[in-house]
């Protein structure tokens, strides 16, 4: 326990900066000594270069070489298995279909209504056919027909009956 003498306290303060002195000595006292001049010249030398292994990776081109070291499950080494021709059908190859929706106008200026995009006589144009694109030509309209170029063919539509 301890006593609430002053004289106590009077020297408490100055026991502690001793202490806090003495430590910091203490450490100053554990570093190296100063080497000479000499020493100090070769230790300022550039240190001798290491010479770091390198790794070589040789990726193999056929699989009788090794795997790859980076993808070992790959069969990209493996050689494809050569195809041999089998005598397929030739394609088939689907009618456009293209239907004469109507004919409007008047007499001297008639317009056509093929698969819902209109045509005059002359014009050309993109019309949406067996889900492509079929680019058409109007070559001439009739009373109940209409003659088209088709991929280089002529085809003549003709209007529904009833309609």
């Amino acid at each position: 326990m301890l006593t609430r003498c002053p004289a106590f306290r009077a020297w408490t303060l100055p026991l502690a900066a001793a202490l806090l002195g003495l430590t910091c000595t203490t450490r100053a006292a554990q570093t190296p000594p100063v080497a000479s001049d000499k020493a100090k010249t070769t230790t300022n030398a550039a240190p001798a270069e290491l010479e770091l292994p390198k790794s070589v990776f040789i990726i193999p081109t056929n699989s009788a070489e090794g795997k790859d070291p980076f993808f070992p499950l790959s069969t990209r080494l493996n050689p494809p298995h050569p195809v041999t021709p089998t005598n397929f059908a030739p394609a088939v190859v689907q009618p456009v279909q293209l239907d004469l929706k109507g004919i409007s106008g008047a007499l001297n200026h008639r317009l056509a209504i093929i698969n819902n995009q209109t045509f005059g006589v002359g014009e050309e144009g993109e019309v949406t056919a067996n889900s492509t694109r079929v680019r058409i030509v109007c070559k001439e309209i009739k009373d109940d027909s209409v003659v088209v170029l088709v991929k280089g063919q002529k085809r003549t539509l003709h209007l529904r009956p009833g309609s």
